[in-house]
């Protein structure tokens, strides 16, 4: 049992690296088993086909993401200690970026994953839905009519899609430096909205993410 929990770890973890690293279309499973050093029928006995790996690793990324967005957030504005939390977040769809790449293609092939995509989502939104709501119950931003529910429609979808946006338009850039870029343009929704000092406000979230994007190109 152990040899054969190690064999599913182990095509699970180098699939997802395939998949990250060239486009989940462009690997098979003889792909797969190539890189491990096993036959394409130990694969088979552990997962009945590639679309069986995907939902396999869904199910890891589905675990992680809601264990992130379920993290208490305090003081949401402190770039050290609380925004760190839209970093993770950010890492986690990093880290399994070849779903959002490619997932019109997948869902077609997997469409079980269609209604659990869509309950994330909107999980993805509740939660930006709270952290507004906490922004301004501390009168820390202010909204007017449907304003932050728009804004947490639009931060929802920034979450889903920015990380591919600047995948093409600035594919030299490391993903730590593309992280950054998206906290940055996160920060960045969410200003206008700003009750305070909002001019003080961006040019500290500017000087702390331009100095870190530099560090992490």
């Amino acid at each position: 049992m152990t040899g054969k929990v190690k064999t599913r770890d182990r095509i699970l973890k180098t699939s997802l690296a395939l998949f990250n690293a060239e486009g989940e279309a462009q690997v098979s499973t003889v792909d797969i088993a190539a890189v491990l050093g096993i036959s394409p029928g130990n694969l088979y006995y552990h997962f009945k086909g590639k679309e069986a790996i995907i939902e396999a690793l869904f199910d890891d990324f589905d675990i992680e993401l809601r264990q992130v967005l379920a993290a208490p957030l305090q003081r949401p504005v402190s770039f050290e200690d609380n925004w760190v939390f839209i970093y993770i977040v950010f890492e986690e769809i990093n880290d399994f970026r070849f779903f959002y790449e490619g997932m019109a293609s997948i869902l077609e092939r997997c469409p079980q994953l269609r209604p659990r995509l869509s309950r994330l989502l909107a999980l993805k939104r509740a939660t930006t839905l709270a952290v507004l709501s906490a922004l301004e119950a501390q009168q820390l931003v202010e909204f007017h009519g449907d304003e932050k529910d728009r804004l947490a429609d639009r931060l929802a979808a920034h979450f889903t899609f920015w990380l591919q946006y600047r995948a093409v338009t600035e594919p030299e850039k490391s993903d730590r430096a593309r992280i950054n870029d998206a906290v940055y343009a996160t920060i960045l929704m969410i200003a206008p909205y700003l009750a305070g000092d909002r001019g003080g406000y961006l040019k500290a979230a500017a000087e702390h993410f331009v100095a870190a994007s530099k560090k992490r190109s």
